[in-house]
């Protein structure tokens, strides 16, 4: 008796799992082609108010809503440049983006990076590099 029994759940178990290979997987009704355009998805958003002290300074952030991450770009003529005013742009730039997009929190996932570089045009611009994951 105790053999059919377990001779029996296993059989369903075994049936369970070969169904389930076969159904196609969804997130939230989409489809898995759908879900991985989404992995490739890239928005490059323009702050409407970047915060700038600096004329000749810049914010530029890229956004992949599949993993909630931002890599947030502050970049500027290399003789004005300041940490400190750059770190503080991106923070309020954050702040900003994280109201609009209806975020609860966010941490960094890599140490703030600087680069220094010249442009097409020869001249010496400073860029700091911000990496930010958001959380609902």
């Amino acid at each position: 008796m105790k053999r059919r029994i377990i001779f029996l759940s296993c059989l369903a178990v075994m049936c369970a799992a070969l169904f389930g290979q076969n159904v196609p997987r969804s997130d939230n009704g989409k489809t898995d082609e759908e879900i991985e355009s989404q992995k490739l998805k890239t928005e490059v958003i323009i702050p409407k108010d970047q915060h700038l002290y600096d004329e000749t300074a810049s914010v530029k952030i890229e956004y992949m809503p599949l993993y909630d991450e931002v890599r947030i770009y502050y970049e500027c003529m290399y003789v004005t440049y300041e940490r400190g005013e750059a770190m503080n742009t991106i923070l309020e730039c954050l702040a900003d983006f994280q109201k609009e997009h209806k975020y609860y929190n966010y941490r960094y996932l890599t140490d703030d990076r600087e680069r220094f570089f010249k442009d097409d045009n020869g001249r010496r611009k400073a860029m700091l590099i911000s990496y930010v994951k958001f959380t609902r």
